[in-house]
């Protein structure tokens, strides 16, 4: 004879009609985005129907949310949902859910977690110099370079498992990092550390990119916000894990203490220029032996840290005809390389945008004003901050105009044939060129010659590749490899 409660559905059957694992985690993801509200009550009954489980299973969802935080569970009563402060915040499952309904202030939180403990991490690792320590914190390191080198890296499908590899060995240099403190309660926090490294290259990799996304938003510069992850892992980025890893290595505490903040500035926008963060980085570099190295990373190193120091972002100008992309690779590129993204075409005056709405093509005096603008845009660009700006500059004459503003420009030329720039340009809805004006653009145009500091790739390739070998070739010339 059964009790009142039982239920002839407990046992296997469970399975088809949902776990209490994904009860769990669907009940703590309403609390988490507000749909069960702060001191919202529930009941077991109430679970039960909503999820259409058993009772004993909603007692257990129930319990389990209680330990986590989210609800406080009393006999009787039933529970009731708990604000966010009462929450055990360090809870893999809690810090999950946060990262699916507000990602950006969770990665803030983890990220300011990092920048306190990792550094004093750092430091007392290399107090600690454990032999064993070194040697992973080392081959890791040399890892993460090899893998960020690969040129498959930035492929969304050819890359899919060189990326799994990097991520899986990046957790495992911060693991040992931590581990490396030997404190025990730094090495408990290596799992939302983990987490906050999982995040960036599984959901928030520049590299996810949706063709249909196409619409530009410029790119938030100096506010100090965690970046997006890279197509491709910044160089610097890898050359200060093996600092670090080697400064451990080394036992000088006062620069793997200043490695691995500026290895956590890097990730912040603009952070990294920030002369404090620079100054503890040289005072470091001071002690640091970088013949400690294997001879195949020194050089690397050493161009890598003096361009830190002396770096100047020039400024990127995405170029072709009307439809071969420049807006789409423009404003992506301008994301994986942190900098900010102008759309040319907002710089005509209203005078030309009518004119090609009539379908008259523009001429050397009505382009004027507008590469003049375009120019000034440019010349305002910081040295660090970089940019990102989009303009056909179909003739060189147009481009040595910018290159007055801005000697340093670097020139992406996207190519296509004119039949299907035409194609392209005639399926747009909501721009002001029309399809009739593409021939006398491809007639007017003049490739980037040798001499010209640029490149040419064609549009027809995936946009995460162009964006791909756009970065590779402006880190080739910025740190000398």
């Amino acid at each position: 004879m059964t009790g009142p409660e039982a239920d002839p559905l407990e046992g296997p059957e469970d399975a088809s009609r949902g776990s209490t694992a994904k009860v769990v985690e669907q009940l703590g993801c309403q609390i988490v985005e507000g749909d069960k509200p702060r001191d919202h009550h529930l009941t077991v009954d109430a679970v039960t129907h909503e999820f259409d489980i058993t009772r004993p299973m909603a007692r257990e969802v129930l319990q389990t949310l209680h330990q986590k935080g989210l609800v406080n569970l009393q006999p009787r009563i039933g529970a009731t949902v708990q604000p966010l402060e009462r929450w055990d915040l360090l809870d893999p499952d809690v810090i999950a859910w946060r990262l699916e309904v507000a990602p950006d202030s969770q990665m803030r939180s983890l990220t300011e977690l990092r920048e306190v403990i990792e550094p004093r991490a750092a430091r007392l690792a290399a107090l600690s110099r454990s032999a064993e320590i070194c040697h992973d914190l080392t081959g890791n390191a040399r890892t993460l370079l090899a893998l960020s080198q690969d040129p498959d890296f930035a492929q969304p499908r050819e890359g899919a498992a060189i990326r799994q590899r990097f991520r899986d060995v990046d957790a495992a240099f911060h693991r040992s990092l931590l581990a490396g403190s030997r404190n025990e309660l730094f090495r408990r926090l290596s799992h939302p550390v983990v987490m906050a490294l999982n995040h960036r290259i599984d959901r928030n990799w520049a590299g996810a990119h949706q063709e249909a996304v196409v619409t530009p938003t410029r790119a938030v510069v100096g506010a100090d916000n965690v970046q997006r992850y890279p197509t491709r892992p910044e160089p610097i980025a890898m050359w200060l894990h093996m600092g670090l890893a080697y400064a451990v290595d080394q036992g000088l505490p006062t620069a793997a203490e200043a490695f691995a903040e500026a290895l956590l500035a890097e990730i912040r926008s603009g952070r990294l220029r920030d002369p404090g963060v620079r100054d503890r980085l040289r005072t470091g570099l001071e002690q640091f032996n970088a013949n400690g190295l294997p001879s195949a990373h020194r050089a690397g190193f050493q161009d890598a840290m003096a361009a830190l120091f002396h770096a100047r972002r020039a400024p990127v100008v995405v170029m072709g005809v009307s439809g071969c992309g420049k807006t789409t690779v423009g404003q992506y590129l301008a994301d994986s390389l942190r900098v900010p993204f102008e759309e040319g075409d907002r710089f005509h005056p209203r005078r030309n945008v009518e004119s090609m709405e009539n379908r008259t093509a523009l001429d050397d005096r009505t382009r004027s004003p507008w590469l003049a603008a375009i120019a000034g845009r440019m010349r305002m660009a910081g040295a660090e901050e970089g940019l990102v700006i989009t303009c056909s500059a179909l003739r060189r004459i147009y481009r040595e105009l910018l290159r007055v503003a801005r000697p340093d420009a670097f020139f992406v030329h996207l190519t296509l044939e004119e039949d299907e720039a035409t194609s392209r340009v005639a399926n747009r809805t909501s721009h002001f060129m029309p399809a009739s004006l593409v021939s006398s653009q491809f007639e007017g145009l003049e490739p980037l010659e040798d001499d010209e500091a640029g490149m040419t790739i064609s549009a027809t390739l995936p946009v995460e590749r162009i964006v791909a070998e756009v970065q590779t070739e402006l880190a080739r010339r910025t740190w000398g490899r």
